[in-house]
């Protein structure tokens, strides 16, 4: 349905079901996840979904790096989304762009949700930057739109996620993605822009009924720039 409401664009999906996108102009990639949302929600939180899909949220840093080997811009939107119109989009600026809805660094949005998260995320702060305080100044990115645009340091942002993912799950952290993107993106040395994407929010609708309830399966939308 998401496709559908905007065909005029390029998408790809990473998806465990790509049969199921046979027929749409999209490029379907077969994925199946690696966690650490994937076998550890199943075995550790409730399952909802009859079996079908498998919530590896940390798993969206690879179609996007899918799509920044063939494009300069990837748009990820999460599957659980709707689209009223796609309006004509700005040239993005290098690093990452992000919807404002959420505009708090990292320390302020675990001391508002999650609080018993922050011993991870210092950990995960102290091997990024060597400073726990980096929490007060990078940024929780909304996980569920934003844009990846390349300016050579897309690398590091990747590795920093990819370091993330893996220090969350030492310490059995299984949510918090906005928080390990936003670090990440401190890492790169990139600044948040909260700008570009605001038409594009404003016709976008996060269901959110998420992977629970759906099969596993993340999008983006490529751009040249």
């Amino acid at each position: 349905m998401l496709l559908g409401d905007a065909p005029q664009v390029p998408w790809i999906v990473f998806t465990d079901e790509p049969e199921d996108f046979e027929g749409l102009k999209v490029w379907a990639i077969r994925h199946s996840p690696t966690g650490p949302m994937a076998e550890d929600f199943l075995s550790r939180l409730q399952w909802t979904a009859n079996g079908c899909g498998r919530p590896a949220y940390h798993d969206k840093r690879f179609v996007l790096q899918a799509t920044l080997e063939e494009f300069e811009t990837a748009i990820f939107v999460d599957a659980d989304s709707r689209m009223s119109a796609v309006p004509r989009l700005p040239v993005f600026p290098k690093g990452i762009a992000v919807v404002k809805d959420l505009q708090a660094s990292i320390a302020e949005h675990l001391s508002r949700y999650g609080a018993d998260r922050l011993p991870a995320f210092e950990q995960l702060a102290v091997q990024l930057t060597g400073s726990a305080e980096t929490l007060k100044s990078a940024r929780w990115c909304s996980e569920a739109l934003f844009a990846v645009t390349k300016d050579g340091n897309e690398s590091k942002f990747f590795e920093a996620w990819e370091r993330g993912a893996e220090v969350l799950h030492s310490q059995n952290v299984f949510t918090g993605e906005g928080g390990v993107i936003g670090l990440a993106a401190f890492y790169a040395g990139w600044t948040v822009n909260y700008k570009t994407l605001t038409k594009l929010a404003a016709s976008t609708h996060h269901e959110g009924l998420g992977p629970k309830s759906t099969q596993e399966s993340y999008s983006t939308i490529p751009r040249h720039c």
